[in-house]
């Protein structure tokens, strides 16, 4: 999926509620919630990867809601970038759920929700925004002194303290190693308001995770089986 979307001006694409949403791009945890009259009325929550976590959290989201799978009309998940397997296994679940009952699916891109969430409240740019990625990188995208969002990327640690930016993020390991860290919260609780926003949404009808590596490391099936 292509990346460049971001921070261009396009129309604000309005998913029909109730709408499913699902966030597995963390390294360790799952968020799904349902988004109704422009709010959560239904969330989950999962410590545990979205192989082990994602199912029973969109379960608790469908009970809070008092809802059924089969009433949701759409469908929204972040590609990334963020993890893989995480990404992969929300979208292979909505688009199997959408091939049963033809409903829409929409992405959005985990570091324009940091970005967002952060001009929303009150930072001004430039500044970089990172989340992890693997092999001790962190996907990042910049933010420029006019509140656009740059195009993401990867880079270690040592770039991104050489950067001469504040480095935003919401992870756990971001002190250690960032320099230049500024700690943000997770943007989940303002997703509601950013899916009215243009640009913020992208409707996919075969969402795909997104990934800006230009390198790849050799792994292991074993997780997978």
């Amino acid at each position: 999926m292509d990346g460049l979307w971001i921070g261009r001006q396009a129309e604000a694409m309005s998913a029909p509620e109730p709408c499913l949403v699902l966030d597995g791009s963390a390294r360790a945890g799952v968020r799904v919630g349902v988004l109704a009259g422009g709010h959560w009325v239904g969330q989950g929550f999962s410590p545990e990867g979205a192989l082990e976590g994602l199912f029973g959290c969109v379960e608790t989201a469908l009970a809070e809601a008092k809802l059924k799978l089969g009433d949701i009309r759409s469908f929204a998940l972040c590609a990334g970038p963020g993890s893989v397997l995480g990404i992969r296994i929300a979208s292979l679940s909505v688009r199997s759920w959408s091939a049963l009952e033809p409903r829409p699916i929409f992405v959005w891109e985990s570091l324009a929700g940091i970005a967002r969430s952060a001009l929303a409240a009150g930072e001004k740019g430039p500044f970089l925004v990172a989340a992890e990625s693997r092999l001790k990188r962190w996907h990042a995208l910049e933010v420029s002194a006019d509140g656009s969002l740059g195009v993401p990327f990867e880079a270690e640690a040592v770039q991104l303290n050489s950067s001469g930016r504040r480095v935003l993020a919401s992870s756990e390991a971001a002190p250690s190693v960032l320099t230049s860290h500024v700690a943000v919260p997770h943007p989940w609780s303002a997703l509601p308001g950013f899916f009215a926003q243009p640009g913020f949404l992208r409707e996919e009808p075969r969402p795909d995770a997104l990934n800006v590596a230009n390198d790849f490391a050799t792994w292991s099936g074993a997780r997978h089986r």
